[in-house]
């Protein structure tokens, strides 16, 4: 399948790497307004620099593609996605989906209407132990699920566009725990409430701190503390989960994985460590994979655009959460009467 990349800078290197691994994969063209970042992407892959393009419209007027990557900052993914399905290709972006739900909802319409495959790249569910705690909910290790607990304090030094965001925590990292939720519980969120603030030595313009809780679908609560400032590093990327269900928990933290059978009462009755389940293939490796695979046998691929939108439409209900802290709704009328009836 022939690609076209849009960002090769910075985190595009990452898909740089996995286009050039997937042997199916062909890259025909890159994007992107530094030449110096071109350049260091054609020395260090043998690329040809007639490939390189300021703008995807000349990518598109000079070059044969199936679909394209888009790996800007996410303010400025709505461009080019809407423009590669407009001129019939399919689209794999980076997350989140957008800087904003007005831009989230015209690249749903723009999908719906080239009827062609987007999908936004939610890696972290493709990691062996979110797969293996996702298996243990599926199989009822747990019964049905109550209340969860995720914290994720990390300190990060990020600059850029991030540092300049006024929710750059919630928008730019929480749409993967909120993916993660969906993906591991299999429950949808309803409502949430929640509040934002920005502690004094932060270096973030924004609010990099938040607590958050959401209702989902079953009426089972989770809460969801953040930071990226925390004055240490006390979690890894996935965060630490604590999930309660009728028969027991699964609780995870830096890669371990742990299962509390508590089949009746409060009392743990069994504590067993849960090897995680080896995945082939990882992160973005995965997405690419299905993706392409799901276009040759003319199936939905995971984390399309019409499953995405109930993860960031978790991300900006809970940003319209903070800023006015009060319950909102996670699906408004417009967004409902936008997905509407779709089953595809």
């Amino acid at each position: 399948m022939r690609f076209i990349q849009v960002g090769v800078g910075g985190f595009g290197g990452m898909w740089v790497s996995a286009l050039k691994n997937n042997r199916q994969a062909k890259v025909v063209g890159m994007v992107d307004l530094n030449p110096q970042a071109m350049q260091q992407v054609c020395d260090n892959n043998d690329y040809d620099p007639s490939i390189c393009f300021p703008t995807l419209k000349q990518a598109l007027q000079n070059v044969e593609a199936d679909a394209v990557v888009v790996v800007t900052p996410p303010a400025y993914h709505r461009a080019p996605v809407v423009e590669a399905l407009g001129a019939g290709l399919h689209v794999i972006s980076e997350k989140p989906m957008a800087e904003s739900m007005a831009d989230c909802k015209a690249m749903f319409s723009a999908a719906r209407k080239a009827k062609r495959h987007y999908v936004v790249s939610q890696n972290y569910r493709y990691a062996d132990e979110m797969y293996t705690m996702a298996d243990l909910i599926k199989k009822g290790r747990i019964g049905e699920i109550g209340q969860v607990k995720i914290d994720f304090y990390k300190g990060v030094g990020f600059d850029g566009f991030r540092a300049e965001m006024p929710y750059p925590l919630l928008v730019d990292m929480s749409i993967h725990h909120f993916d993660l939720i969906r993906f591991i519980t299999g429950l949808d969120a309803v409502s949430v409430r929640g509040q934002a603030w920005n502690p004094t030595w932060s270096h973030f313009k924004g609010d990099c701190s938040s607590s958050i809780c959401f209702t989902m679908a079953n009426d089972a609560r989770v809460l969801y503390n953040g930071s990226w400032c925390a004055k240490g590093d006390y979690c890894d990327w996935n965060g630490n989960w604590q999930i309660e269900g009728s028969k027991g928990t699964i609780r995870y933290e830096k890669g371990v994985i742990t299962l509390d059978q508590v089949p009746e009462g409060y009392r743990t009755r069994k504590s067993t460590v849960i090897p995680p389940r080896k995945l082939r293939r990882t992160g973005q490796d995965y997405v690419l994979a299905n993706f392409m695979k799901s276009i040759r046998k003319g199936e939905r691929p995971l984390t399309d655009v019409y499953d995405n939108i109930y993860s960031v439409a978790m991300v900006f209900g809970a940003v319209k959460a903070v800023k006015g802290e009060r319950r909102v709704s996670i699906i408004d009328p417009a967004l409902q009467k936008l997905i509407g009836d779709f089953s595809g």
